[in-house]
């Protein structure tokens, strides 16, 4: 070799490859050619090569994301939002009325489509009464944070059609009040009744706002994704980039099949397989099927499978099924003699009970092929279902920044599910001592894009801002651990572990230079990790400053 492209030294070298540890890292050609001294590195320092003096920063492989929703993401950096806020009654109707001023050039009937409202810690939820005040007869529809819950005013029900009389869809409810007339909020399926009647962002737009999104990860250390929410749509837009030239990330996507489709398994296999051809690209990962077991668990929502009754209901109230088990079982299993990775949506007990049935059942056949299938969020495991996680080498892939005592875990879930159940929220230490391989996922935009706020508080189970106590300080996760986590056994999840989450020679130079030595940082700092520079395939694609 005449010479590296470039060299790392000088600095802290996080491998993540076993216990292997390393002075120096020389890239070359888009690989690593080199992990050792810095004296071997030396030798390979040409005229060419790019000498990167970490000064005691950390270099390690780029954060693998197993779990997340780019052109959401993407789109929520431009259009209109309440931007994580917590608002009462009164200033969310209030800040959407300042968005209504903003965008008077829509009226009188353009929509207002408001993304990344924190619906908790309202005192009631708002409906359409309290938007029909609004001076406006433009439809309006406002998206809680989850994407699972959504309020719109009579005028875009209207424009939808939603009447008391329209039938809940499959997988959603319409919410209703008195005579049973519809209130305006929206669960799951039902959200897309009002929202598929907003005029679609044209093809470029979308194009534009993934391309906005990958730009956003490359400067968060984001080198690897899987888009875990993939229609025509998403997979039009990931194309479209994709030919505009060389991708500054690896993408992955998972094409969303709901419980109809997936009754019919062949029929759902020709589906899912004419998208991978007509969308599939070279470098783009089309080998995902995502399904949406239930929904999330908190207070007053409540559309999470639980094996119990939620405390305080009528006692019957266990959460919806979105799948029926024997769809469930025959999808999986076919989907898995097909070579597809099966990536399910599991927030109660219920529904990864559920889901792991659906695994072993696809087992037991024959199949279990070893396509490294995912729950996802995996919120309240019964404790009986930890060691079948490790066992049919199912993947659990947590949001641990969610694991905290907060509005979320506390006030909306403790009181509904009772302290034995409540111990087993986001159990991420205990799965991993029951052999479970654990992966990370920011599920961005429901959460703002902060990976090390994610690393940080899967060891330390709170967010230091306030927090009385740790959320079972038992289940933590050592740093080295949440590192690997968000690395390397995401890069598995992937089927990336023969290319990155890894700094070994002859894999992808896929790497990130940290602004800090973070193993030399105070556990509660760690979240405030800024990312210098991101290599992807040797290529500089985001540089601080």
């Amino acid at each position: 070799m005449s010479g590296a492209d470039a060299v790392f030294r000088d600095g802290r070298i996080l491998t993540l490859a076993g216990d292997r540890t390393a002075e120096a890292v020389a890239v070359s050609g888009g690989r690593i050619a080199y992990v050792g001294s810095d004296s071997g590195a030396e030798t390979l320092i040409g005229p060419a090569t790019e000498v990167i003096d970490l000064g005691g920063r950390t270099l390690m492989p780029g954060i693998h994301d197993g779990h997340m929703h780019p052109l959401s993401g993407g789109r929520s950096l431009s259009k209109p939002t309440l931007d994580y806020r917590k608002l009462d009654l009164d200033q969310f109707v209030a800040v959407i009325g300042e968005l209504l001023e903003r965008s008077a050039d829509q009226e009188p009937g353009g929509w207002l489509s408001v993304d990344l409202w924190e619906p908790l810690g309202m005192d009631r939820q708002p409906t359409k009464a309290d938007l029909d005040r609004l001076p406006t007869r433009r439809p309006i529809i406002v998206t809680d944070l989850s994407k699972h819950t959504a309020v719109a005013n009579s005028r875009a029900l209207e424009l939808a059609g939603v009447t008391a009389s329209t039938p809940d869809p499959a997988g959603g409810e319409i919410r209703r009040g008195g005579n049973e007339e519809a209130t305006g909020i929206l669960l799951d399926e039902a959200i897309e009744l009002v929202a598929g009647r907003i005029p679609p962002s044209t093809s470029a737009q979308n194009a534009d706002a993934l391309e906005a999104a990958h730009g956003e990860m490359a400067a968060h250390g984001i080198t690897s994704y899987l888009d875990a929410w993939v229609g025509e749509t998403e997979l039009e837009a990931l194309a479209a980039v994709a030919d505009r030239g060389p991708l500054p990330v690896r993408p992955s996507a998972a094409i969303v099949v709901g419980s109809d489709l997936a009754s019919e398994p062949e029929k759902m296999l020709g589906f899912v397989e004419d998208l991978r051809a007509t969308y599939g690209r070279p470098g783009i990962a089309i080998r995902t099927v995502k399904m949406f077991f239930d929904g999330v668990i908190e207070h007053p929502t409540q559309t999470a499978a639980l094996l119990e009754p939620y405390l305080g209901s009528d006692g019957e109230s266990r959460g919806p099924t979105y799948f029926p088990q024997e769809i469930a079982d025959r999808a999986i299993a076919a989907l898995d003699a097909a070579g597809w990775q099966v990536h399910v949506h599991a927030i109660g007990d219920r529904a990864v009970r559920s889901a792991l049935d659906a695994f072993e059942t696809a087992q037991k056949g024959g199949a279990g092929s070893g396509n490294r299938h995912t729950i996802a969020h995996v919120q309240l495991v019964h404790p009986d279902d930890l060691a079948r996680f490790g066992r049919l080498g199912v993947l659990p892939n947590m949001q641990l920044h969610w694991a905290r005592r907060d509005s979320y875990t506390v006030d909306s879930l403790e009181p509904y599910l009772g302290a034995r159940r409540w111990r087993w929220l986001y159990p991420a230490a205990s799965l991993a001592r029951a052999g479970a391989t654990l992966c990370g996922g920011s599920d961005w935009p429901v959460d703002p894009l902060l990976p090390f706020r994610q690393i940080e508080i899967a060891v330390t189970r709170t967010a230091h801002e306030g927090d009385p106590e740790p959320l079972w300080l038992e289940e933590g996760l050592s740093l080295p651990a949440s590192l690997a986590m968000h690395t390397r056994n995401s890069a598995f999840q992937l089927h990336q572990d023969e290319l990155t989450g890894q700094i070994r020679e002859g894999f992808a130079a896929d790497l990130i230079v940290l602004d800090r030595d973070v193993l030399a940082e105070p556990l509660e700092r760690i979240s405030h990790t800024k990312v210098d520079l991101t290599m992807v395939e040797g290529r500089i694609v985001h540089r601080r400053n």
